[in-house]
């Protein structure tokens, strides 16, 4: 009996040590999500072409709309994972970033990118 229930305290104490993770702070978002727009990955180089950092230089803080939900799934909701949307407006576009809040993973990215 004491054998079984060494592995299921190690299993709520992983459980619990992801649940309390914490997402990333607003700011760090946005600027993750510049990061992600300006050096996509190697699966998402099709979807949009790397930004230059001085296009944004000098943007209004209204051109920037973060929103910080819950990930969408039994598993995510058990774990608390949390996913940041990021939409940046400029020069006509309005590009939305979205990862994964703690990990920073690229989950989506839609809207007008050119």
């Amino acid at each position: 009996m004491k054998k079984l229930l060494v592995p299921i305290f190690i299993v709520f104490l992983t459980i619990g040590y992801i649940y309390q993770q914490n997402p990333m702070v607003t700011g760090e978002a946005i600027v993750h999500s510049v990061e992600l727009m300006q050096n996509p990955s190697e699966e998402w180089v099709g979807s949009i072409s790397p930004m230059d950092l001085n296009e944004l230089k000098g943007l209004p803080p209204d051109n920037v709309k973060t929103i910080l939900n819950t990930r969408e799934g039994l598993w995510y909701k058990l774990l608390n994972r949390k996913q940041w949307e990021v939409t940046i407006k400029f020069k006509g576009n309005e590009p939305t970033v979205v990862f994964d809040a703690t990990t920073g993973k690229l989950i989506d990215l839609y809207g007008p990118l050119n």
